[in-house]
């Protein structure tokens, strides 16, 4: 084997190295932006049930009517 040879094996080495990190950075990013957003996705899932928060004291006929059908009350 040659110096160049050896030199460009050693330079290919490096470089390999280094996209062994990038991609296991990249992972590491796409494993945290999932769990963001399943997350995310549970508060959003969470805050879209207004008629929970309302106590059924403060209703109008109408929500309070739905909400006893929601609640099986009725």
């Amino acid at each position: 084997m040659t110096n160049t040879e050896r030199a460009e094996l050693a330079r290919l080495r490096k470089e390999n190295e280094a996209l062994k990190k990038k991609v296991a950075q990249g992972e590491a990013v796409q494993a945290i932006l999932g769990k963001a957003y399943e997350l995310l996705e549970g508060i959003t899932e969470s805050s879209t049930d207004t008629d929970e928060q309302i106590p059924p004291a403060l209703m109008s006929a109408t929500e309070y009517a739905k909400w006893l059908e929601r609640t099986k009350l009725s």
